[in-house]
């Protein structure tokens, strides 16, 4: 079949950057890291994929914007003792995860998109751990602890496929848990 000349006829409706964003994180939460594919999320918006590639540069520039679009709601509170600023930073954080364990696990398995946002998080609870008054040598050490234990906690809760268990049980026993790793540091 021979191709036709010329653009690809336009979708009725344009979409746009957050559209494909959107779409995307929803085929990655409902079929997973493998059904994310630049054809199928085209498919699913009736799109030429040459517009994601237009968008995003490709599947690790798609990957980039949907981290920033999920890791730019964790936010921290600009009240409280440093404290309870990271654990509202983390707990924010563990709830992003578990509402998008796929995507965590893509930026795991892909090191060149390393979002900005997780950058800004890690780096906002450095300079709480620097408020907190940790020696310079315990910050990194006690920052790699808490990110490390909120991705195994949320990671590990959205892996178990247990439905049997309401979320506020499972999010009570992360923050328990959290509140003593916290305790450690005051």
């Amino acid at each position: 079949m021979k191709r036709p000349r010329g653009r690809p006829p336009r979708a009725e409706t344009p979409f746009s950057r957050d559209d494909i964003v959107e779409a995307a994180l929803d085929l990655l939460d409902r079929e997973g890291a493998d059904a994310l594919t630049m054809r199928a999320l085209a498919e699913r918006l009736g799109i030429n994929p040459m517009t994601i590639h237009h968008h995003f540069g490709g599947r690790d520039g798609l990957i980039g914007a949907m981290s920033e679009a999920v890791y730019a709601q964790v936010t921290v509170s600009e009240s409280g003792t440093p404290i309870e600023r990271i654990g509202g930073l983390l707990r924010a954080y563990h709830a992003q995860v578990l509402r998008h364990p796929a995507l965590t696990m893509l930026i795991f398995s892909r090191p060149t998109v390393f979002p900005q946002q997780a950058e800004r998080i890690t780096d906002e609870i450095s300079a709480l751990l620097a408020e907190v008054g940790l020696l310079d040598d315990r910050a990194p050490l006690w920052r790699d602890i808490l990110v490390d234990f909120t991705h195994g906690s949320a990671l590990a809760t959205a892996m178990s496929g247990d439905d049997s268990d309401s979320g506020s049980h499972k999010d009570q026993g992360f923050t328990m848990a959290l509140r003593e790793l916290l305790m450690g540091l005051g």
